[in-house]
């Protein structure tokens, strides 16, 4: 059975209790996008004081999700999780990533740049 929205946030609330109080925000609590790139921002967060402990535990934690939610989380996960991620000046993050997450982050950033005319696709 794959995982719900409000199972995905309770999964994320469960590894990050200080999140609590923003994911239950009255604006935002039962938005899903809206409260993973609350998740997202602590990612950044991670990733520009070189927490490498805590990123891995976000990365864990990601996987779970992205294998076992319906679509509409893993859709969550691409638009709000993956896609305000900035890597590229903290490589060490990028090779951190599991394989999986990575070609998720690869997959997202091509997306955006095809959509923004940087970069065409292969027709």
């Amino acid at each position: 059975m794959k995982l719900s929205a409000a199972e995905a946030i309770a999964r994320i609330e469960a590894t990050y209790p200080e999140l609590s109080a923003t994911l239950h925000d009255d604006v935002i609590d039962g938005l899903p996008h809206l409260q993973i790139a609350e998740w997202s921002r602590l990612a950044q967060r991670q990733i520009d004081t070189h927490d490498r402990p805590g990123f891995s535990k976000t990365c864990v934690l990601f996987l779970e999700l992205w294998n076992h939610a319906k679509p509409a989380v893993v859709n969550a996960l691409n638009v709000s999780f993956l896609e305000p991620l900035t890597v590229a000046k903290q490589s060490w993050a990028y090779h951190q990533m599991p394989a999986q997450m990575r070609t998720a982050y690869d997959d997202m950033s091509l997306y955006n740049r095809r959509m923004h005319g940087e970069q065409k696709g292969n027709e």
